[in-house]
Formats: structure tokens, sequence, C-alpha cells
């Protein structure tokens, strides 16, 4: 199963979708998508670590979307997190 948090985002890569946050944190979480709890069900309660919540961070680090460890973790749900995550516009660009 690849990894997306560990790897490299290429210039002009597709903009975070509700879809593709899934499958990165299904990813991290050595799950399939399919697996994942519903959106306002605690992650944490199903095996997200840590470890896991930086890879996810430094990899919409290089998305340009700047979002903290603190915020994602007040509140570790997946509907929190995209309401967090798609409030944040890239602060770069390709």
């Amino acid at each position: 199963m690849e990894t997306y948090s560990e790897r490299e985002v290429p210039p002009g890569a597709d903009p975070l979708t509700r879809q593709l946050l899934r499958q990165m944190v299904a990813g991290c979480m050595r799950l399939e998508p399919a697996e994942l709890p519903d959106d306002d069900e605690d992650l944490v309660d199903h095996g997200l670590d840590s470890i896991s919540t930086m890879r996810l961070i430094s990899a919409w680090h290089r998305r340009g979307i700047e979002v903290g460890f603190p915020e994602l973790m007040a509140r570790p749900t997946l509907g929190h997190w995209w309401q967090l995550l798609s409030q944040e516009r890239p602060t770069r660009t390709p």
C-alpha cells in the first residue's frame, strides 16, 4: 500500500480533496480508505498515533497547507480535519 504522506508532492499536484484526505489518512494508518471510521469518530480511538499525524502535517505543508499538531489533535476526526484543511489556501503556487 502506498503511503501518500511519505512521498514528495510534485509541483502542480492535484489539490487536496476530501477523497485525497481520506486516502492520505488511511495510508498513514495502514488502512484502506473504506476502513476509516465515520467523519465524526475519533481517529485516535481507531489507531492514529502522533507520528502518523506529524507525517500527514509534513505532507500537507509540502502542498502549501499550514496546519499544526495542536489544531488537529484538538478534535482528531476526519470531519474536523477537512474543515481545517479546506479553509487553508496553499501558500505557494505551482
